[in-house]
């Protein structure tokens, strides 16, 4: 049963590119407030982190992402799939 900080994270498909990235913004935004964390991350190695920083600075994106998430009260989970390219994917409580 979704709690009052993150019933409003709902199940919904993407139906652009803009869309991803809202979706990324919005779940970077409740990680900061400290609703959402983020499950099964590791902090990249040292040549992983170099090779993402010079791939980005070079304007190269990955041609997909995936996030998963759980609420930090209720534990509800969250995966976030998103083709960077087209924009598909989506958001899903599950």
């Amino acid at each position: 049963m979704p709690c009052d900080e993150c019933r409003e994270l709902s199940t919904h498909e993407f139906r652009s590119p803009d869309d991803l990235i809202h979706a990324i913004r919005l779940a970077a935004q409740e990680m900061d407030r400290g609703v959402l964390a983020q499950v099964g991350r590791q902090a990249p190695g040292r040549a992983e982190q170099e090779a993402l920083e010079t791939s980005l600075a070079a304007g190269a994106m990955p041609g997909s992402v995936r996030y998963l998430f759980c609420c930090t009260v209720c534990g509800d989970q969250f995966v976030l799939v998103g083709d960077t390219v087209a924009g598909g994917g989506g958001w899903t409580r599950t």
